[in-house]
């Protein structure tokens, strides 16, 4: 493990300082290159919005895939204290879910937060064993754009260049708006030792329970600030979730995402657990 250097690590658009790296990594909460669509079109994904000052102003910050009518899968870097703020936001006050809602700011329900349960073992540095379940204080009202999701099978691996979509309300640009309106993208999955190898000249890790996706060498496509923790599918299976990233759209660094395949028994137990 690197130890020495510094890294600054954007987490969410908020800055934290570890002790870990020599280099920047912009970690995406993230979609780049993306269309407009609809809800009926990804029924499964739900909105999580952050209260990030404590004043009750809920605002869509990170997203996920509603895996049952009480729970929520996500990723843990959304659920963090913040130096900044000085706020726990692992506490489910400062949270909401909405959805059911093409849009980032209206629509849809919203649902008080119960539970959150960030895997044990994340690391806020590397990123690994980044994921997250979210259980709402009351059931889902499932409906045409309100459906569970389907996750992939345990320990099954895509090959490269498969196609996948990602979908979400992250910005289109580095530094850009975040659209009101839901998006999404066409993409390929990315030898992880391809991806690896990139990741290394900036001493970020790209681990076996980890995915990439983009456009190799043309960039251009990509998630971005406000997709983290939402699904990259593919066939109409979740394979991933939006983990971290060099920027957004960069044609050397693609996306990260959490390989949803190397845990799906730590999901059944965590929803099985928490109710």
């Amino acid at each position: 493990m690197i130890s020495q250097y510094n890294v600054l690590i954007l987490v969410s658009a908020f800055i934290i300082q570890s002790h870990k790296a020599n280099s920047q990594i912009l970690v995406f909460a993230r979609v780049v290159g993306g269309t407009p669509t609809t809800i009926s079109q990804y029924p499964v994904l739900a909105q999580l919005l952050l209260d990030s000052w404590g004043t009750n102003n809920y605002v869509q910050h990170c997203a996920g895939v509603i895996l049952t009518a009480r729970h929520v899968i996500s990723t843990a870097h959304c659920f963090q204290y913040n130096e900044n703020t000085g706020l726990n936001y692992t506490q489910p006050k400062y949270w909401k879910i909405r959805v059911g809602s093409s849009f980032r700011s209206r629509g849809g329900m919203l649902y008080n937060v119960k539970t959150i349960v960030p895997h044990r073992n994340f690391d806020k540095y590397f990123y690994t064993r980044d994921i997250a379940i979210v259980v709402v204080s009351k059931p889902f009202l499932m409906g045409r754009n309100v459906r569970q999701g389907t996750i992939i099978t345990r320990g099954t691996e895509l090959k490269p260049n498969s196609i996948c979509t990602l979908v979400g309300w992250g910005s289109k640009e580095v530094d850009g708006a975040q659209p009101e309106q839901l998006h999404h993208a066409m993409m390929y999955t990315i030898d992880k030792q391809v991806c690896a190898s990139r990741y290394k000249t900036i001493s970020a890790i790209i681990d076996d329970k980890m995915m990439c996706a983009g456009l190799l060498n043309m960039g251009g496509v990509d998630a971005c600030f406000g997709d983290s923790g939402g699904p990259l599918i593919y066939k109409g299976l979740v394979v991933g979730l939006v983990s971290y990233g060099y920027s957004c759209g960069h044609k050397y660094y693609p996306g990260v995402y959490t390989k949803v395949s190397s845990y799906t028994d730590w999901i059944i137990k965590t929803v099985a657990k928490n109710k």
